[in-house]
């Protein structure tokens, strides 16, 4: 037996269900499958593919579509027969994230390789199989056995003594009309204490209070066993269910994605593009002075973009950041790993010189280690539209798309979405939500161990601790999409033939996958972030230029005695990486008086390393007492007190 219509909490503010909770629970009840079928979207689908390789539970890929027909609505699911069968899937979805419905003859297209479910519980069915008009209902199925062929009729909400009584009509005209039926449970919550939590979401979704009596308490939408299905359908029904899963194989090999190719080199290869840009620009950073270590990296470097043929992602961005530059845009100086790249600083897509400050390559590409380049470019706020603007010009609408991310219930979102709906005073959500510190990722379970008065106030009033716990069993699922603050994707294939796509309300095309599935379907992502502090920076070089125009601050010196000053003095508000309450009081103790020591107090405020600040500052102020582990470290640590701070210092080139 296999449950066929399972929708998930990515069907925004419709299920409690989450892909783990489907897949967790299949495998406790011994199902050998289960189906994700969430309406009109897939956003679910990657999560669903890797959770259940992990838990080996068969994935069946389905969704919920509303068909037009001269009849009227008609409510469908569509279950993927392979992999052409997704990839309509993927296609249709696509084409529903901007209508309501699709028609029936257009549906017919692609019904080759999908399982198709009517659903006599929606749509223009419902109607007369309520009123039990059998002449309209067998017309009905007649019309629709003559345009669809071969589908399958549900038999669902069986456990309601309603339904199981106009099922019984249904099942009737399916043995007349030589229909195949099937049992379908819809799903909608994980187990049957969930119902509660279920109404509350519908509750926000639908702006309403759980007293109201058009919000019911809709029970037997969980997830059931094996024994639980046998009281409600009949054996042939259920048995239907495991062919259809039999004959559902879906293995994602269709092609990938691939960079696409730079438009604007002449005859030569991208690669030999890339080399003559690369010289040209070695030869200029060093005033044609190019000294062997220098050369010898350069090769290097392009041999390893070479063999994992990625110069087409250089000339790319090489060509944006161009791009900017030509338009007067200022152009962050480069950060992350991607400062480790000489062919980067070459091309001007950074300008720190890696040789300089001892950085390596390996960290940005190892062909050791295959993974896509990851270069984050900064732009002013005010100006990153224009340079995404530019690569849908160059790249093609088709070819380029926003990321998708999930704003979810988080901890005081919830508390005031789940607060009105249980209808408590605002007052007393306003005193719950205050008590939940402003920190990110922060959880309400987090929150109750660390706040007493919290904690206090659950264990003494009621409503609060119901308003706590029921916000507890919501908090964490998505409530609405949004736009991945800096990251678009590029492919050379039309990105409707690699995944499903949205548009949103100022028609921006977006992935319906979110960041973390995109690398592996090929597709190359490209992080421009927008900085407000790039911007005042902009502003108050076009001021000093106003004065004077050979002003370049690139140039300006890295030993001014004045700016350590101000920096050690903590006079760092709106200087990026350097303004935060933390970074600040670090600052005060660390007191730099160069470069390499702002660098090394960046990179020690961070997971990992800041756990050994206490230690490093008592070395940095007796280094006599520093120990080694052993003497063939003392080379590699000695710049920072012993203490490991930097992914290079653990590199075993150095």
């Amino acid at each position: 037996m296999i449950h066929l219509h399972a929708v998930s909490a990515y069907s925004l503010l419709s299920s409690t269900l989450t892909i783990e909770q489907l897949v967790m629970q299949t495998q406790q009840l011994g199902l050998k499958a289960a189906c994700l079928s969430d309406k009109n979207v897939m956003y679910g689908a990657m999560e669903f593919k890797k959770k259940c390789e992990a838990a080996k539970i068969k994935p069946l890929y389905g969704m919920m579509v509303d068909a037009i027909d001269d009849e009227g609505l008609i409510s469908i699911e569509l279950i993927a027969k392979n992999d052409d069968g997704f990839k309509a899937m993927m296609k249709l979805s696509t084409y529903l994230s901007n209508h309501d419905s699709v028609k029936l003859d257009d549906l017919m297209l692609i019904k080759k390789d999908l399982q198709i479910i009517v659903y006599g519980d929606e749509g223009f069915l419902e109607k007369v199989l309520i009123n039990e008009d059998i002449f309209s209902l067998e017309n009905k199925l007649r019309s629709l056995k003559d345009k669809i062929g071969d589908f399958y009729l549900a038999i669902a909400l069986n456990e309601s003594s309603f339904w199981k009584a106009k099922n019984e009509i249904l099942r009737n005209l399916c043995q007349q009309l030589q229909i195949k039926k099937v049992a379908v449970n819809k799903i909608f919550y994980a187990k049957e204490e969930d119902c509660y939590s279920y109404k509350i979401m519908r509750g926000i979704k639908e702006n309403k209070l759980i007293n109201d009596p058009s919000l019911p308490l809709i029970k037997s939408r969980f997830i059931k066993s094996e024994a639980q299905m046998y009281q409600d359908y009949t054996i042939d029904e259920l048995v239907v269910t495991e062919e259809i899963g039999a004959c559902c194989n879906v293995n994602m090999h269709y092609a990938k994605a691939n960079i696409p190719r730079y438009p604007k080199q002449d005859k030569a290869s991208s690669f030999e593009y890339l080399k003559q840009l690369c010289l040209f620009g070695l030869k200029r950073r060093l005033n044609g002075k190019i000294e062997e270590k220098y050369k010898k990296r350069l090769l290097y470097e392009l041999n390893v973009i070479e063999k994992m043929h990625f110069e087409d992602y250089f000339l790319i961005v090489y060509d944006f950041i161009l791009h900017a530059k030509k338009k007067n845009i200022y152009v962050g100086p480069g950060r992350g790993s991607a400062a480790g790249s000489l062919v980067s600083y070459c091309l001007g897509i950074t300008n720190i010189d890696p040789l300089h400050y001892d950085l390596l390559f390996e960290r940005f590409l190892n062909p050791e280690r295959i993974s896509m380049p990851d270069i984050d470019t900064d732009f002013p706020d005010d100006h990153r539209d224009e340079i995404i603007d530019y690569m849908y010009e160059t790249y093609g609408s088709d070819h380029v798309a926003h990321i998708l991310t999930f704003n979810t219930l988080g901890a005081k979102q919830v508390i005031r979405d789940v607060g009105k709906v249980l209808n408590i005073h605002s007052y007393d959500i306003d005193k719950v939500a205050k008590m939940i510190p402003n920190t990110p990722k922060i959880t309400l379970k987090k929150a109750l161990n660390d706040n007493q008065r919290l904690y206090k106030l659950y264990l003494q009033d009621k409503k609060i601790h119901e308003l706590i716990d029921q916000a507890m069993k919501l908090e964490g699922l998505p409530r609405h999409t949004s736009i991945h603050a800096a990251g678009i994707v590029l492919s050379k294939q039309k990105l409707e033939d690699i995944i499903p796509l949205i548009k949103d309300q100022d028609e921006h095309v977006i992935t319906q996958y979110t960041m973390e599935y995109l690398e592996e379907l090929g597709l190359i992502k490209m992080d421009f972030l927008a900085l407000r502090n790039l911007t005042i920076i902009d502003e108050a070089v076009k001021l000093v230029q106003n004065e004077d125009l050979t002003f370049d601050i690139l140039k300006i010196p890295l030993d001014d005695a004045k700016t350590y000053k101000l920096i050690r003095q903590t006079d760092t508000i709106g200087v990026f990486q350097l303004e935060s309450d933390g970074m600040r009081n670090l600052i005060r103790k660390i007191q730099p008086t160069n470069f390499e020591d702002i660098a090394l107090t960046i990179a020690l405020f961070r997971p990992g390393p800041m756990e050994n600040i206490d230690i490093f500052l008592k070395n940095k102020n007796d280094p006599y007492q520093i120990k080694y582990p052993c003497r063939e470290v003392e080379n590699i640590l000695k710049d920072t007190y012993g203490i490991m701070i930097y992914q290079e210092q653990i590199s075993t080139k150095r």
